[in-house]
């Protein structure tokens, strides 16, 4: 007999939720290597799917009241974990479509936990290890989503380069007519870390606010995410660049892949640039100084992370070589 509970953090059922992980993935997967965490802010609930006194699946509702898509009110399905059943997935979609629609979604998207700053998206297949910051789930949850009647909305992929190659003619131009316009650039100064956090903060209303299914993230919750990266960011390659007047213009956001024991590989993590088109070039030119560090200190590849298929950010993946060798996907529903 399937049954299906609702719980959230602080339940005292919700041990069944938080602990399901380690009924369907080995104790050593790389799954434990992130904590995937319930988005408290936006949570609607969570669900823990039970059969015969046995958990056979997990998912969180959540309501973010600033995501829209399609211009309809949307809910997104996150923290999914599933054992291999299509009669257990389909029963838990049923009831989160139900859940959903009754409290006034039009559409559903996963897999998000809440908001794109949080962890969303499915990769589509395994065929190369995971690095650092990538998420691992069963593949499988790919067909449950579409035997649902979930359709891709998005594609992502992450691109590696090993050749490494910089100094194009023509970044080297950029570059030297952003220095003569007064554009500096610089590291980020970890001695005055959350002050520096504050100004990517202010930031990023601007860079991303045109970016897909973007949502604003409070000033505390940001400042409190980008502070746990501070003790395993090299300040070299966190690089900001500003104009004659000290406003922040575009940064790059990169950490080494500590997952890759075999090499030492860069993982540029954020781009962001100001929209302004008199700043057409700027991540280029950002892109280079990073390679030129990267080269500088011995590392061998440069992975650029999940980038969305029609975003800007890809014609930087191309400037520099990146040949795709990972792909993603994000699912949507109208209910």
């Amino acid at each position: 007999m399937i049954k299906i509970i609702q719980s959230k953090p602080g339940d005292h059922n919700f041990h069944l939720f938080k602990n399901f992980p380690k009924e369907i993935y080995a104790s050593d997967s790389i799954r434990f290597k992130h904590d995937e965490t319930i988005n408290i802010q936006y949570l609607f609930a969570c669900y823990v799917v039970v059969n015969d006194n046995k958990v056979c699946a997990t998912a969180s509702l959540y309501n973010n009241p600033h995501l829209s898509y399609q211009n309809k009110k949307t809910f997104c399905i996150g923290n999914y974990e599933s054992i291999n059943n299509e009669t257990v997935a389909s029963k838990l979609f049923l009831h989160l479509f139900s859940e959903a629609k009754k409290n006034g979604a039009e559409f559903l998207i996963g897999p998000m936990n809440g908001s794109t700053w949080n962890i969303y998206r499915f990769s589509v297949h395994h065929n190369q290890p995971n690095f650092f910051l990538e998420t691992y789930h069963h593949l499988y949850y790919n067909d449950h989503f579409l035997n649902a009647g979930f359709k891709i909305i998005a594609k992502y992929f992450s691109s590696i380069d090993t050749s490494l190659k910089y100094d194009n003619a023509d970044v080297i131009t950029r570059e030297k007519e952003l220095k003569n316009s007064g554009v500096t650039f610089r590291n980020i100064r970890l001695d005055e870390y959350e002050k520096e956090l504050e100004k990517l903060f202010e930031f990023n209303a601007t860079a991303f606010k045109t970016n897909f299914l973007y949502t604003p993230l409070d000033k505390e919750e940001f400042i409190k995410k980008y502070t746990e990266t501070k003790k395993i960011i090299d300040p070299d390659f966190v690089l900001l660049a500003e104009d004659r007047n000290k406003n922040l213009i575009g940064y790059f956001f990169c950490i080494n892949d500590v997952f890759n024991t075999k090499e030492k590989s860069l993982i540029i993590k954020t781009i962001a640039r100001h929209p302004d088109k008199k700043w057409t070039g700027l991540g280029h030119v950002i892109g280079n100084m990073i390679y030129r560090k990267a080269v500088e200190k011995k590392y061998t590849s440069v992975i650029h992370a999940f980038m969305y298929e029609q975003g800007t950010s890809t014609t930087i993946s191309k400037k520099f070589f990146g040949d795709i060798y990972k792909n993603y996907v994000l699912y949507g529903k109208e209910i």
